[in-house]
């Protein structure tokens, strides 16, 4: 037994003694710490290497609204988040370097007090004597545009308008904060999600993100943030993307550290696109884990060079921030076009800036991909970082008013509203400069579905057009689009609108109601075109369906196979949706 007991001591003697004495750390550089706000929100970033090995060194963040605290950290003592220590709280502890605090006060001044605390030592944790200080204000204001921010460009269209907004939302500084360190600590707040399991957050990699499926879950800092190794395969490492490549302006500031085109994404994936334009590909040499690929462009064919195409899900995303390259630095875009390959895709102008078939695809992608909560959220964050605002995501039909004099883009509808008067629809519509183009057809439908034309009117190179529908169908709803033809057949199709026009008709009548069998329906009109009528149960189950010819108006039937209960009649067309019910008793 006394030998056990011995041999437990020197055991014992032997851990005690595998710890070294603690001694404080070093702090980190003031010129390495970087404090990002919007209104509710704080991002640290901060620099590790002054400490190696870095797994020994833990950082304590307090933060207070006070510039003294009245206290510091005992040694022995772990704290967690939360926890009071001088009149502050602590919002972190651990060994990262990039950490967030949310549920801030708007137009605040805060101040951080970091500490140092080494571990593995004896009399763990031992805390820095002094703590490396910094303060930031948040956001004085609310989240979304300023009143008045766009008031300069009512009217304006084309040239004129793209200067207005260049005005409105040009850099203010040649040295941007955040500076392009300081995007690592911005992202934290301006690129952040739930991952899919919504326990914990992960970065927003439009290059490595699947809408659905699983995904790479890259968190901020360490270790997925790039300090230079690894990213060989994808989800190892995210960095910094340049939607616009920086070699097209020299990587010059203050476009490198501009957040609207700068943007955190895999790092393979980064390499893999390098600066070569965006575009469209059928046969990819490469295609990463979310379907992003490389290879040929096939999007007409004034450019068949490499490309890079992203999802779908993120295309308007990124012609958003090409517009918004092209217009906050109008006064230098056309100086860009001969830099590295910036020639694949730029003109060589201020106004236009793009080669035709990169300005025609670019508008195509913001058609088809609408702006996002996502980019709107982004905005928002971006606008109390930065300073400025992406006019294309708050008001995206400026991309057709900016750019409708290049005689590249289609005819788009800029404003559609319909408006319900005594027995008739008032279309209106507002659209962009008209090049090589035909008419507008109205279409109609009466669920939403099936539409088909009930006019059209021909281009005049107007401003505004209308459309009176004096033929309205018998529905709840009816929905109208616009068709827009060019010269050469070419078309497409306008958001639909709906309109509400329950109450302005007669209703059908059905009697008698309630029926034992036999039921008559005495139309409000004669039925204008061969239709279609079904007979439902109250699940919508069609338990009878036949035609019904045009110009009927009293239909008579005979439904002695019906149970007790509530049904639906539905008589439908190509111009009109007809709703009723009845009884059967038996």
């Amino acid at each position: 037994m006394k030998k056990n007991i011995i041999l437990f001591l020197l055991v014992l003697i032997g851990a005690t003694n595998s710890y070294s004495q603690c001694t404080a750390p070093n702090l980190p550089t003031l010129s390495s710490l970087i404090l990002t706000t919007t209104d509710t929100q704080l991002s640290v970033y901060f620099d590790t290497t002054a400490n190696v090995p870095a797994t020994t060194i833990y950082y304590l963040g307090i933060l207070s609204t006070n510039p003294i605290l009245n206290s510091s950290p005992l040694n022995g003592t772990t704290y967690n988040v939360g926890d009071n220590i001088g009149g502050g709280n602590i919002i972190f502890y651990g060994t990262n370097y990039i950490y967030k605090k949310t549920g801030l006060l708007a137009g605040t001044t805060y101040y951080l007090f970091i500490y140092t605390a080494k571990t593995i030592c004896t009399g763990e944790p031992f805390y820095s004597i002094t703590s490396l200080n910094a303060s930031a204000i948040t956001f004085n204001g609310t989240a979304g545009i300023p009143a008045g921010y766009y008031d300069a460009v009512g009217g304006l269209s084309c040239s004129s308008l793209k200067t207005s907004l260049y005005n409105i939302i040009k850099p203010a500084v040649a040295n941007p904060n955040p500076t392009y360190t300081g995007l690592w600590g911005a992202y934290y707040i301006s690129d952040d999600r739930l991952n899919d399991a919504a326990n914990k957050r992960i970065v927003w990699d439009m290059y490595s993100d699947k809408p659905t499926g699983t995904e790479c879950e890259s968190t901020f800092g360490s270790p997925y943030q790039d300090r230079g190794l690894s990213g060989t395969v994808e989800c190892q490492r995210y960095n910094r993307e340049h939607s616009f490549p920086q070699s097209w302006f020299n990587s010059a500031e203050p476009m490198r550290s501009d957040m609207f085109i700068v943007f955190p994404t895999d790092k393979k994936v980064n390499s893999q696109r390098a600066n070569v334009p965006y575009g469209q590909v059928s046969n990819p040499t490469y295609t990463s884990l979310n379907g992003s690929k490389v290879g040929p462009n096939t999007f007409l064919t004034q450019y068949t060079g490499t490309v890079f195409e992203p999802i779908d899900e993120y295309k308007g995303d990124f012609a958003r921030s090409t517009f918004y390259l092209a217009t906050a630095y109008e006064n230098l875009v056309s100086g860009w076009q001969s830099n590295s390959n910036a020639n694949d895709a730029l003109d060589g102008s201020s106004y236009q800036c793009f080669d035709n078939w990169y300005l025609k695809m670019m508008h195509n992608w913001h058609l088809q991909d609408p702006v996002s909560s996502k980019e709107i959220e982004r905005n928002n964050d971006v606008f109390m970082i930065q300073g400025n605002r992406n006019p294309y995501i708050d008001h995206p039909e400026y991309i057709a008013l900016v750019w409708q004099c290049s005689g590249i883009l289609p005819v788009s509808i800029i404003d559609f509203t319909a408006q319900l008067n005594d027995a008739n629809v008032l279309l209106k519509w507002q659209v962009t400069f008209e090049t090589n183009f035909n008419k507008y057809e109205i279409e109609r439908s009466a669920d939403g579905i099936g539409f088909y034309k009930i006019g059209e009117v021909l281009g005049r190179n107007l401003t505004n057009y209308s459309f009176t529908d004096n033929n309205l169908a018998t529905a709840d709803t009816i929905y109208y689009r616009l068709k827009m033809i060019d010269a050469d057949g070419k078309f497409s199709y306008s958001k639909f609108i709906a309109v509400r026009i329950t109450g302005i008709f007669l209703n059908t009548t059905v009697y008698p109601n309630p029926t034992k069998g036999k039921l008559a329906l005495k139309l409000s009109h004669s039925l204008p075109v061969n239709s279609s009528m079904f007979i439902m149960d109250i699940s919508g189950r069609v338990l009878m369906q036949q035609q019904i010819l045009s110009g009927q108006r009293n239909i008579y039937l005979n439904l002695p196979q019906l149970a007790s209960g509530r049904y639906f009649i539905k008589i439908t067309n190509r111009i009109e949706l007809i709703n009723q019910s009845f009884v059967i008793i038996k």
